[in-house]
């Protein structure tokens, strides 16, 4: 029976706190909880793999290595063609007892690394290296993970299931090693891991299903990570049906659009009313955009900057902010740290952030904008790759510094406040266009003026963004994404639209 995998996230520490746990404090034995393990991954492989093709399972020198050799036996004994290879001529205990116990079974064993021709055409159970490892793979498993590549590279291989996650994929970051073996499939157990959710870790994961082994979490308190949780979303828009007038929607004012660039704060307006905002006012001396307003938005209103003090129940700054004059610049700082409403900020507002502020405030850089501010705001060098490398890190140090909820965005985008972080599960590469970035502004914008406290705003919006981009396929534009959206609230297929969470495999 299935069921949804929890949101909740363990790193490298938590998965290993939580084994200790369960075998020390609460006395389960370690090869019970190795046979459940191996009976989630050899069911995922009958249900994706040709009962005549042959399985071939890479088995490292740790427990991951005693998993692997679990599941060959346990896919032998039930008729499957399997056979495990022990790749590292080390061996640990673990290991060297499922060895035992798959031999009395006359499943067959070999100790050396594959050729091309034994894995030529098989589906290949990745069980080198599990979440405890650190860099990249070395030796022996390197050897065996280039022939797996070779194959691989020229459409040899039926197919790829990691075991826990992909060996070369960091559990925590997301860093893919340039060995990395990517999988069709990865079983993690009891609860994912955040690097199979963002940075590169995403496209070397598959699908990943969470398996139910029995694990309980050390009680020491951990870190407060997850992946988004549609719950609370779904609750939030309930509440927005339910609203009687405009002025129940709330009011988003978009302060940003310079010469050239006017486009920018529309997309966001576009998409705060698309986002269920009742009203939705552009500030801005742009000189082109009072005729796309009435071209394009003419439910939209307008305001230039000197028309203060400015209504509205949240700000979204910086969209289109490109060319800002002297009065513009000196605006900005008394906006982030004096503007009563709540607030967005994005592009280039985000340069023009200053101390840190106790106001409610969610900041949506980019990689590169985040590594610019925190090489402002961190006085120490930080690059895109410093920040794709750590991108829980960077977020949660960049919230530290400014004092708001940091919404990190790419390839599983990270919400944080500092103490807490939430990853996006959901989305697509139709997201990677000009103005996606506005749109999301627009969104989480329509959210806070509709009450949302900040992080919650935050991840609301991420996650009705994520979804959008699922709807849509590569070489959409920006404005689509705000229509799906407003699709996704009509309630058209909202319930088929959620995150691709894993379900529990049944075991």
């Amino acid at each position: 029976m299935s069921r949804r995998a929890p949101a909740q996230l363990w790193t490298a520490a938590d998965a290993a706190a939580a084994d200790r746990h369960t075998m020390q404090a609460l006395g389960v034995p370690s090869a019970i909880l190795m046979e459940r393990a191996a009976l989630s991954v050899s069911q995922m492989v009958e249900a994706l793999a040709s009962p005549a093709t042959r399985v071939e399972v890479l088995c490292g020198p740790g427990n991951n290595g005693g998993d692997g050799v679990a599941i060959a036996r346990q896919l032998a004994h039930r008729g499957w063609k399997a056979r495990a290879w022990c790749v590292d001529e080390r061996r640990g205990a673990a290991l060297e007892e499922q060895r035992a116990i798959a031999a009395a079974y006359g499943v067959e064993l070999l100790d050396e690394i594959p050729s091309a021709a034994s894995l030529r055409g098989a589906w290949i159970v990745d069980a080198l290296l599990g979440t405890g490892s650190r860099g990249a793979p070395r030796g022996r498993i390197a050897e065996a993970l280039e022939r797996v590549h070779a194959l691989r590279e020229v459409g040899e291989l039926a197919g790829v299931v990691a075991v826990d996650l992909p060996t070369g994929v960091d559990a925590d970051t997301g860093v893919a090693h340039a060995l990395a073996l990517r999988a069709d499939a990865t079983v993690t157990f009891e609860r994912s891991k955040p690097g199979l959710h963002t940075g590169q870790g995403p496209a070397f994961a598959g699908r990943v299903h969470v398996a139910e082994i029995g694990l309980l979490p050390a009680p020491e308190a951990s870190r407060d990570l997850a992946l988004i949780d549609e719950g609370p979303l779904r609750r939030g828009l309930r509440g927005l049906a339910e609203a009687q007038h405009k002025g129940q929607r709330g009011h988003v004012l978009v302060v940003g659009g310079s010469a050239g660039t006017a486009g920018a704060a529309l997309l966001a307006a576009r998409a705060a009313m698309r986002a269920g905002a009742g009203l939705g006012t552009v500030v801005s001396d742009a000189p082109e955009l009072g005729a796309e307003l009435l071209a394009r938005s003419p439910e939209l209103m307008r305001r230039d900057f000197a028309d203060t003090p400015w209504p509205g129940d949240a700000l979204v700054v910086g969209p289109g902010w490109t060319r800002l004059d002297e009065r513009q610049s000196a605006l900005a700082p008394a906006l982030w740290r004096d503007a009563p409403q709540p607030a967005v900020w994005d592009a280039g507002g985000l340069s023009l952030i200053g101390e840190a502020t106790q106001s409610q405030r969610v900041c949506t850089p980019h990689p590169k904008e985040a590594a610019q501010m925190l090489s402002r705001l961190d006085e120490s060098a930080w690059d895109v790759a410093r920040v794709q490398g750590g991108r829980l890190a960077a977020a949660a140090r960049l919230a530290e510094l400014c004092g708001a909820i940091v919404v990190l965005k790419g390839v599983g985008t990270v919400v944080s406040d500092g103490r807490r972080s939430r990853i996006c599960a959901a989305g697509s590469s139709a997201l990677a266009t000009a103005g996606s970035g506005d749109v999301l502004a627009g969104i989480c914008g329509a959210s806070l003026a509709r009450g949302r406290a900040p992080f919650e705003a935050a991840c609301e919006a991420v996650l009705l963004h994520a979804w959008a981009g699922e709807r849509l396929a590569v070489g959409s534009v920006a404005d689509e994404i705000g229509a799906e959206v407003a699709s996704i609230l009509a309630g058209q297929d909202a319930a088929a639209s959620g995150p691709r969470w894993p379900g529990f495999i049944a075991s």
